[in-house]
């Protein structure tokens, strides 16, 4: 069942758009201003570089919109303490020179880091911030913050979100808990998780984007085996690296003469009964005497001509042959299509089965 529709920031424990008080009805602390230097990104922030970059056409945008009309809506922080004290594994595994820069700082960013990187970059001097320590008070919310805003805001690396969904889910020891907090159905949070069975080079394929999310899915169901998975994410591939069947048109069929005649030939009206059928007392014969009553002999239907040489004859499709349609389709059909159509059929199949039971 899909999660019912929240605003992200009401997903965050924070106000609503457009709101003044916090999750718990109580009233929201006020944006502070305070000067860049104090404050600093979250180390354990799970974007690359390159989503701060002029490269990536969204941050461009958010810059640009910076530049032109300012800052809309603060950063959510919290004190240096209250993040040290909630991610000691992320503080202790940062580089050298994060930690320093955390040490200097007074805040930490847990969601806004696109619009301190853009207000870095534009030069600005002094920022807005918004303190919410509370995220501090419960495990693992500070991460529920990061990956509620990133997955609302922006698509975020797909393994790095199953990793995230997964630590929520041992917090809270249901999918369903899990979707109802990010806002997502479970079907989705489950199909994130799978990824995590997948082999480790299959997961750097799916966040690098040559190996689609679905096609990930199906392996990491398939089989946990990474030696499998593998062996079944090359066979995808060589499948799709095969050159495509073209897509002529079947041979146009044997026009049904009784829809579309010959133009060679009128159909004549039908010749009544050659019997003397007696109507209201009197024979066929006395009703009209100037007729015959033996018939003509119908014309033949017209031969037709031969067939030139290396014509090719229409192929007239046999719809009750099953063997034939599906050898047409795994000719002529792209073989993404092709498993949908058989994982439909195979679907409708069951079904019925069901019904029939």
């Amino acid at each position: 069942m899909v999660a019912k529709k929240k605003d992200w920031a009401e997903l965050l424990g924070g106000p609503k758009t457009g709101d003044d008080t916090e999750g718990g009805g109580q009233p929201a602390a006020p944006p502070v201003t305070v000067f860049m230097h104090t404050i600093v990104g979250n180390p354990d922030n799970p974007r690359p570089e390159a989503d701060y970059s002029d490269d990536d056409p969204e941050f461009g945008e958010l810059k640009a919109s910076m530049r032109e009309i300012g800052q809309l809506q603060p950063l959510a922080v919290v004190s240096r303490t209250v993040f040290e004290q909630a991610k000691p594994d992320a503080v202790a595994k940062s580089p050298a020179r994060t930690r320093k820069l955390l040490k200097d700082a007074d805040w930490v960013v847990v969601t806004g880091n696109r619009r301190l990187a853009a207000a870095r970059q534009l030069g600005w001097t002094r920022i807005d911030i918004r303190v919410q320590d509370q995220l501090g008070d419960e495990d693992g919310r500070i991460d529920e913050a990061v990956i509620i805003e990133n997955i609302h805001r922006k698509n975020l690396a797909p393994i790095k979100e199953a990793e995230y969904l997964a630590g929520m889910l041992e917090r809270h020891g249901s999918q369903e808990k899990v979707a109802e907090r990010i806002g997502k159905s479970q079907v989705y949070v489950s199909q994130r998780l799978a990824l995590l069975r997948l082999a480790p080079d299959l997961q750097n394929e799916v966040d690098a984007g040559t190996l689609k999310i679905k096609e990930a899915r199906q392996l990491a169901g398939k089989s946990t085996d990474h030696a499998e998975q593998r062996a079944q994410a090359a066979a995808l591939k060589a499948r799709a690296a095969e050159p495509k069947p073209s897509r002529s048109r079947l041979e146009e069929p044997v026009q049904n003469p009784v829809l579309k005649p010959t133009p060679d030939r009128v159909p004549e009206p039908a010749e009544p009964p050659a019997q003397n059928t007696v109507l209201n007392g009197t024979s066929r014969a006395a009703a009209d005497p100037g007729r015959d009553s033996v018939p003509e002999p119908r014309e033949e239907a017209p031969t037709p001509p031969p067939a030139v040489a290396g014509e090719r004859k229409p192929v007239m499709f046999p719809y009750d042959d099953g063997t034939f349609a599906a050898r047409l389709l795994i000719e002529r059909m792209p073989a993404e299509e092709f498993e949908k159509l058989a994982e439909q059929v195979i679907a409708h199949r069951a079904q019925l089965r069901a019904t029939a039971g």
